[in-house]
């Protein structure tokens, strides 16, 4: 596993979301995906949820569901996401994963 995959695991782990849901798999393979296909965060249903539906066996609305799920049972604080995300409100799973790709690609460019 390389760094860009570590620092995904760290802040996942940061932020609390449980390692046994689903959602924490395909957030890990979105984020991949998300590192080698950035303009697939502007086609999350067309392209971004059926790409990770087919590496897990699923479908794109399972995928959906689960990363939802992911983040709503998500144990972190408001100051911890604040922290790992810059933002403490409610985001959704497009502005999540476009978040924490965002911040993930900036603390490896040393900016911060």
């Amino acid at each position: 596993m390389d760094k860009y995959g570590l620092e995904v695991i760290a802040a996942l782990r940061e932020l609390e979301i449980a390692a046994q849901l689903l959602g924490y798999e395909y957030i890990k393979t979105a984020m991949s995906y998300l590192r080698e296909n950035p303009e697939a965060i502007h086609a999350i249903t067309k392209d971004l949820y059926p790409t990770i539906a087919k590496r897990h066996n699923t479908n794109a609305s399972r995928v959906e569901r689960g990363i939802r799920h992911a983040l709503a049972s998500a144990s972190s604080d408001i100051l911890t996401q604040k922290k790992v995300l810059g933002t403490s409100r409610e985001l959704t799973n497009g502005e999540f994963l476009a978040t924490l790709n965002e911040v993930i690609r900036v603390k490896l460019a040393g900016v911060v």
